[in-house]
C-alpha cells in the first residue's frame, strides 16, 4: 500500500470505530452508578447469593430517613386474604434499571393502630388452654416471631400439677380456686435468638426472630428483609407489609405476610410478593426456618435433631410420605460438625448465608433415591416445630413442599465463649412473576408436642405422616439395636394397662411381670444348666488340681487337657446358656429406655397416683420421664464429669445397684477352673463394676427406666431362688451317650483289600433255603 492510501484509510478506520462506540453507549440501557459498599450483582437469578453482612450495611446506609416518601399500600379489610388485596398500580421503570434495591416499610398511617414501622406488634392465639393451644407474639423484625408458648404445657411437673388443679376447680365453679402458676412458668417453644458470628475481625451480632423473612432476591439483586431497623409495618392484625424500590424510590415489588391461626396446634403463613413494574421478575424468596429447640429441663442427654419428610421417587404416590431413613436423621452434633468445618473454611456469617457444605436439602441420599421434600423441622426430646405444605382440612392436596422450599440451609453461632446455636434458611426455587401479577409462597407450620393422637390422628398433620417426628431412639449409633416396632408395641401395651390401671409407674410393673413370664422356660432352662455345670465342675476340681500340678510349665498341653477332661465327663460351657435371658431382654429395655425417655404420654406423670405427692409435694417418683428425685432436688443440676448432672439424691439408681450386687450372688455361674488368676482378678473387677457403673450411668435416667430394671432384677432374684428350690431335688448328673463300637480297617493294605473281598461275599452270599416239617 502506498503513503497516499494509507494516510485515507487509517483515518476512515479510526472515524468508523469512534462512531460505533458513540452509537453503543447511545443506544444501550442506562445503568446508574451502585451505592457506596454495595457490590454490583449478577442478573443471573440462578446465581444469587444470600445476603452477606456487608449487604446489611448497604442496606442500612440507604435506609431513607422519611418513610413518608414511599406511597403506602390499600386501606382494605383486615379480615381479607393477602391474595385479594392487591392494586392495580404498576411501575413504568423496569427492574433492570435499579442497581440498587431496598425495601423501605409502608407509612405509620397505613398500620393498625399502636403499630408501625419498628413498633411492636400484637400477638395471637390466647393463653388460656381453652381458648388456644399456642400464644404466638409477632415482631416487625424480619415479620417474624418473638415467641411462641404453649398454653397447656408448663416447664416442671409441680407446675403441670397446680395448673391442673386450678383449671378443674374453675370449671367447677370454685370461687376460691387454688393459685395458678405464673405465666413465665408456662412451656416456651421457641423464642428469637441472637446470632452472633466474626466478620473482618469485628463482633457482629444480630436478632434472629422464628420463622423470619431473610431476604427476597430479584433479578438477581439481594435485598434483605430482617435487619435490626425493621423494614415491616404491621397494617392489621398479623399482616406485615413492605415495599421494594429501588435507589430513585420507584416502587417495584410488595410483599406481605399474614399469620393465620385458628387455634390449635398449628398456624399458616401467607406469604405473597406482587410485581409492580411492567416487566417479568424472577424472583427467589428466602426465609429462615425451625432451628434450635430449647433443651428440655430433665433431659440429661442432648437429643436435639433436625427431621424430614419426603415423597419416594420415581415411584411417586401423592398419598404416601415416609421419614423413616436413618441418612436423613440427623442429630444435632451432626450439625454442630458441619458449621464448624465452615467455620475452618471461613464461611460463617449470617445464616442464609448460602455455602454448599452446609446445604442440608437436597443431599447425597435425598438425590440419589430421588425424595421430593414434603416437610422439615426440628425436634427437642417432647415438642417439634415443622414447616409444610398446605393441605384442606380433609388433607387433600398437594404434599410436595419443593415448590416452596427447594434448599434447606444450615448456619451455627460458633463463638468459643457463647452457647452454639443452630440456624436454619429456607429457599425457594426461582419464580418468573409477570407485570402487574402475584406469587404465593404459602407454608403450614406446627408448633406443638410429639403426641402420637395429634401428628398421627390429626389433619392435615396425619396425610403428612408427620408422626415420622416421633423417634424412640437414642442416637443413630443405636439405630440397629433400638427396633421401632418394638418400641411402639410398648407404648401401646403400655397405654393398654394404663387405660385399665390409669397409673403409668404400675403399667410399668405389670410390663415387667409379663416379661419375665415370657421367659421364664428359657430363664428355668439356663439356670438348671447353670447349676448342673457348677456341680460337675466341683467334681473335677481335684483332677484339675492334679492337670495344673503336672502341666505346670505346659499351658497350652493344660488347656487340652483341661478340655479333655471336660468333655469326657460332659461338662460343656457353652449348654449353660446362663446369660442368654439377660440378652434377649436387652432389646427391650433398649426400646424401652428410648420410649420412656422420648413418649410424651409419660411427660410430668407421677407413678402410684401421685402417691408421695399428697405428702408435702413430695417429688419423689413425681414424674416419670425424669430421675425420682427422692431428696434434694435442686434448682440449678450440679455437673459432676461427663453427662452426670446431679439434681438431687436418687434412690432407684442405688436400690439397682444393691440388687444387682445380691443379683450377682445367686446368678452368675462359678469361674471356671481352668482361668488363671490374672482372668479371676478381672472377672471380679468386672462384677464391681457392673454393681457400680450401671447405677451411676442411669442415676439421671427416666425414673420408668430405672422402676422397670429395678423391678425386673428383684423379680429375677425371687424367681432364681423358686427355680434353686426346685433343681435341689433333681438329679444333675450330666447323662453320657453310649459309645458306639466302630470297626476300624487295617491298616496293611493286603488286609484291607482281603477284608473288602470277604465283605462282598458275603453281601452276595444267598441265604439257604427254608425246609418246613409235614405234619
Amino acid at each position: 500500500m502506498n503513503p497516499r492510501a494509507r494516510r485515507i484509510i487509517i483515518p476512515l478506520v479510526v472515524l468508523g470505530f469512534a462512531v460505533a462506540v458513540v452509537l453503543s453507549v447511545a443506544f444501550s440501557p442506562q445503568r446508574t452508578t451502585p451505592a457506596t459498599g454495595s457490590a454490583a450483582q449478577p442478573n443471573d437469578a440462578e446465581s444469587a447469593q444470600a445476603p452477606t453482612d456487608s449487604d446489611q450495611e448497604a442496606v442500612a446506609s440507604n435506609q431513607p430517613q422519611d418513610a413518608s416518601r414511599s406511597e403506602p399500600d390499600s386501606q382494605d379489610d383486615p379480615d381479607t386474604d393477602i391474595g385479594e388485596q392487591q392494586t392495580t398500580e404498576v411501575s413504568a421503570a423496569p427492574a433492570e434499571s435499579a442497581a440498587t434495591l431496598r425495601a423501605v416499610a409502608p407509612t405509620p398511617g397505613a398500620a393498625v393502630p399502636g403499630a408501625g414501622a419498628g413498633a411492636g406488634a400484637q400477638a395471637l392465639g390466647s393463653l388460656d388452654p381453652g381458648v388456644a393451644k399456642l400464644y404466638i407474639e409477632l415482631t416487625p423484625i424480619g415479620a417474624g416471631i418473638s415467641n411462641i408458648t404453649l398454653s397447656e404445657h408448663w416447664q416442671t411437673a409441680a407446675d403441670s400439677r397446680r395448673a391442673e388443679a386450678h383449671y378443674k376447680a374453675v370449671m367447677a365453679g370454685d370461687p376460691s380456686p387454688p393459685e395458678r402458676p405464673h405465666d413465665d412458668k408456662r412451656y416456651v417453644l421457641q423464642t428469637a435468638q441472637l446470632f452472633k458470628w466474626i466478620d473482618e475481625g469485628q463482633l457482629r451480632e444480630k436478632d434472629i426472630p422464628v420463622l423470619a423473612a431473610g431476604a427476597i432476591v430479584i433479578n438477581g439483586r439481594t435485598v434483605l428483609l430482617s435487619q435490626q431497623q425493621s423494614v415491616w409495618t404491621e397494617t392489621a392484625k398479623g399482616r406485615f407489609e413492605t415495599t421494594i424500590v429501588d435507589e430513585n424510590d420507584v416502587k417495584i415489588a410488595d410483599i406481605v405476610r399474614q399469620f393465620v391461626y385458628d387455634g390449635g396446634y398449628g398456624f399458616t403463613i401467607q406469604q405473597r410478593i406482587i410485581n409492580r413494574t411492567k416487566q417479568s421478575l424472577d424472583i427467589k424468596w428466602i426465609q429462615y426456618g425451625p432451628g434450635d429447640l430449647r433443651q428440655d429441663r430433665s433431659a440429661y442427654i442432648d437429643r436435639r435433631r433436625a427431621r424430614f419428610g419426603f415423597l419416594p421417587l420415581p415411584s411417586f404416590d401423592p398419598d404416601l410420605v415416609k421419614s423413616k431413613d436413618n441418612d436423613l436423621l440427623l442429630e444435632r452434633l451432626d450439625l454442630l460438625k458441619k458449621a464448624k468445618k465452615a467455620v475452618e473454611a471461613g464461611k460463617a456469617g449470617d445464616p442464609v448465608l448460602r455455602t454448599e457444605h452446609l446445604t442440608l436439602w437436597p443431599n447425597d441420599t435425598s438425590r440419589e433415591k430421588g425424595y421430593v421434600l414434603a416437610w422439615f423441622g426440628t425436634v427437642n426430646r417432647y415438642f417439634g416445630l415443622t414447616v409444610h405444605p398446605i393441605l384442606d382440612e380433609s388433607g387433600q392436596g398437594s404434599k410436595s413442599l419443593q415448590d416452596i422450599v427447594s434448599e434447606v440451609q444450615l448456619q451455627v453461632s460458633e463463638l468459643d465463649d457463647q452457647p452454639k446455636i443452630v440456624f436454619t434458611g429456607l429457599y425457594s426455587p426461582v419464580r418468573s412473576i409477570g407485570p402487574g401479577e402475584e406469587t404465593a409462597f404459602d407454608l403450614g407450620v406446627y408448633a406443638g408436642p410429639l403426641q402420637r393422637d395429634v401428628l398421627g390422628e390429626q389433619q392435615p398433620f396425619a396425610a403428612l405422616a408427620m408422626d415420622g417426628l416421633i423417634l424412640y431412639q437414642m442416637s443413630k449409633f443405636c439405630a440397629i439395636c433400638t427396633f421401632q416396632w418394638l418400641a411402639h408395641f410398648l407404648i401401646e401395651f403400655l397405654s393398654v394397662v394404663h387405660a385399665i390401671t390409669f397409673d403409668w409407674g404400675l403399667s410399668i410393673i405389670i410390663l415387667v411381670c409379663v416379661v419375665r413370664t415370657l421367659l421364664h422356660p428359657l430363664t428355668k432352662k439356663a439356670q438348671i444348666n447353670m447349676q448342673r455345670f457348677g456341680k460337675v465342675m466341683g467334681d473335677l476340681k481335684p483332677e484339675i488340681d492334679k492337670l495344673q500340678k503336672k502341666y505346670k510349665d505346659q499351658p497350652k498341653k493344660l488347656q487340652q487337657e483341661q478340655m479333655r477332661l471336660m468333655r469326657e465327663r460332659g461338662a460343656n460351657p457353652l449348654q449353660m446358656l446362663g446369660c442368654l435371658p439377660m440378652f434377649l431382654q436387652t432389646p427391650i429395655w433398649i426400646a424401652l429406655y428410648a420410649m420412656l425417655y422420648f413418649a410424651f404420654e409419660l411427660r410430668h406423670e407421677p407413678a402410684f397416683w401421685g402417691f408421695f405427692q399428697l405428702f408435702w409435694g413430695w417429688p419423689f417418683l413425681a414424674d416419670l420421664s425424669s430421675a425420682d428425685h427422692f431428696f434434694w432436688q435442686f434448682k440449678t443440676p450440679v455437673h459432676l464429669f461427663a453427662n452426670v448432672n446431679v439434681t438431687g439424691l436418687n434412690l432407684l439408681p442405688i436400690l439397682m445397684g444393691v440388687v444387682f450386687y445380691i443379683q450377682q450372688k445367686y446368678m452368675s455361674p462359678p469361674p471356671s477352673p481352668s482361668m488363671s488368676k490374672e482372668q479371676l482378678q478381672q472377672q471380679k473387677i468386672m462384677k464391681i463394676m457392673m454393681v457400680v457403673l450401671f447405677p451411676i450411668m442411669l442415676y439421671n435416667a427416666p425414673s420408668g427406666l430405672t422402676l422397670y430394671i429395678f423391678t425386673s432384677t428383684l423379680i429375677g432374684i425371687i424367681e432364681s431362688r423358686y427355680v434353686r428350690k426346685h433343681i435341689s431335688e433333681m438329679d444333675l448328673a450330666p447323662k453320657k451317650k453310649p459309645k458306639l463300637k466302630v470297626k476300624r480297617k487295617p491298616k496293611d493294605m493286603q488286609a484291607r483289600a482281603y477284608a473288602d473281598a470277604t465283605e462282598r461275599a458275603k453281601a452276595k452270599r444267598k441265604p439257604p433255603p427254608k425246609h418246613y416239617k409235614k405234619r
